[in-house]
């Protein structure tokens, strides 16, 4: 074992207290709307902090290390896109706020209300699958992590998502959004400290420049201008900032598990004030984690798996004194929890709201009563436990983990963010072009999860703003299409 009995103390006190904070709210939650929104109550601090926590897991250092760990200082480009985007929709409102004023807990509801009730389960159908296939990695990736830093045998990774997830169900299933919002709170504490001392002290034992030239020694100029060879041809170069703005504007847009951060504001103006100072948080939670990829590139004598370079790095006890250890890893552990209670909570709220709750809608010609979709809702998040167990055990990943996560969310992404603007700004907007723009947006997402390691690096920008591309044509060409052959807009306005 890499613990000391300091470090196992630590981290089961906090375990315990994480779950006994998230379950004593049970009592709070009467109906669906407490459990999957938090009533509506939330407000700016707490929005912050559990906006903040949600959206940082362990698996978001392991794929940002090893973005850093394999392209060097150039990866810093990706850490910006989404501080602009954050703070562009929080000044502005664009498409958040009118979301907010129609109060409505899942972006699919959206679709019921501006083209068809066939949209919203088409959407959520895409949504779901691909939000599940996205979250589906995190166990697997993450238990070998905590193998790795811990020391336990890697033969117990399957244990260990499984003890891992059991707590989380445990406490979502109890409390839902109010019980993630609360422990956010001890949660965001020991994420602090853990990014900022990993930060300063791994500079200190590494030294910049030591980091700085075991980049330019290692990588050339490619490790660390985004432009190399030139301004459309580098991995990072004009592309990927353009793939990255759209596909962030999506993402905050309509990744359910922000959505429902937002979704939860008191009021409209809360939500953007929320959003216009994430950005700042986000610029931090990217730029660190990439830089510890490049201290264990520049630290770690012999090369290794781009996904094991920060559990190497963090159990080595030149980084991380014995006793400091457990203190961050239950940082790392909290943040983990955090994530995984707000994607249950927000894909099984898209299966059970939008595509369940859609079937029923249509097949009885009635909404289900808030007690029954609440109960249904936990089923759901107990099945896809099961689900991304298996998804981790079986899923083989190539390229780079970060792009696999963009491009699994891109399999509706493109045709969420087109439809919602179109549909919000654009008064031609019809139910044949939002089916094309889901349709077609789908497209460069499912090539590229068939393509070899090779292409997947090579085209992942190409394929990721061309997929945003098609989703435009898309609900241009359904649309106008549509306006010829029926002129009169049968469907709901929003």
């Amino acid at each position: 074992m890499n613990f000391n009995s300091i470090d196992i103390g630590i981290v089961v006190l906090y375990i315990l207290l994480i779950f006994w904070s998230g379950t004593i709210v049970k009592k709070y939650i009467s109906g669906i709307g407490d459990y999957l929104v938090a009533d509506r109550t939330m407000g700016f601090h707490l929005g912050l902090l559990s906006m903040m926590c949600t959206e940082i897991g362990m698996i978001t250092y392991i794929y940002y290390a090893e973005l850093g760990y394999k392209a060097g200082l150039v990866s810093l480009i990706a850490a910006f896109p989404p501080m602009l985007v954050y703070f562009f929709l929080g000044r502005t409102g664009f498409i958040i706020k009118p979301l907010l004023e129609m109060k409505i807990m899942t972006i699919p509801e959206f679709y019921s209300k501006k083209f068809s009730k066939g949209i919203r389960l088409y959407a959520g159908i895409l949504m779901a699958v691909g939000g599940i296939l996205n979250f589906g990695v995190f166990p697997g990736v993450e238990a070998k992590f905590i193998n790795t830093v811990t020391g336990i045998p890697e033969g117990y990774v399957l244990l260990t998502m499984v003890v891992l997830l059991t707590m989380v169900l445990l406490y979502t299933l109890a409390g839902g959004m109010v019980s993630i919002i609360l422990t956010n709170y001890l949660q965001y504490a020991l994420l602090s400290f853990g990014m900022v001392f990993i930060t300063v002290y791994g500079v200190y034992i590494i030294g910049w420049n030591t980091i700085v030239d075991s980049v330019v020694s290692k990588l050339g100029e490619k490790g660390v201008n985004p432009f190399f060879p030139n301004l459309f041809e580098g991995e990072f170069g004009i592309g990927f900032l353009i793939w990255q703005i759209l596909l962030w504007t999506a993402i905050l847009v309509a990744w359910q598990a922000i959505s429902m951060r937002l979704f939860s504001s008191k009021d409209s103006k809360t939500g953007m004030k929320i959003y216009s100072w994430s950005g700042l948080m986000f610029l931090s939670r990217a730029i660190l984690p990439i830089f510890w990829g490049i201290m264990a590139f520049a630290y770690l004598k012999e090369p290794v798996n781009g996904l094991d370079a920060l559990a190497l790095l963090v159990k080595d006890k030149n980084i991380i004194p014995s006793g400091l250890l457990g203190l961050i890893f239950a940082g790392l552990l909290a943040a983990s929890m955090s994530t995984y209670a707000s994607y249950l909570l927000s894909w099984s709220s898209v299966v059970s709201q939008d595509i369940i709750g859609t079937l029923i809608r249509n097949l009885t010609g009635k909404d289900m009563d808030s007690k029954k979709q609440l109960l249904i809702s936990r089923i759901t998040v107990a099945a896809m436990m099961i689900f991304i167990i298996w998804w981790s055990l079986f899923h083989k990943l190539e390229g780079y983990l970060y792009f696999y996560l963009n491009m699994t969310g891109m399999l509706f992404l493109p045709g969420t963010l087109v439809s919602i603007a179109l549909g919000l700004y654009w008064k031609k907007a019809r139910t044949a072009g939002a089916y094309m723009a889901f349709t077609l947006g789908a497209l460069p997402p499912l090539l590229y999860l068939v393509l070899s390691e090779e292409f997947k690096n090579t085209w992942a920008s190409q394929m990721g703003w061309g997929g945003f591309l098609l989703a435009f044509i898309g609900m241009i060409t359904g649309s106008l299409i549509q306006n010829i052959l029926n002129p009169q807009k049968n469907e709901v306005s929003a």
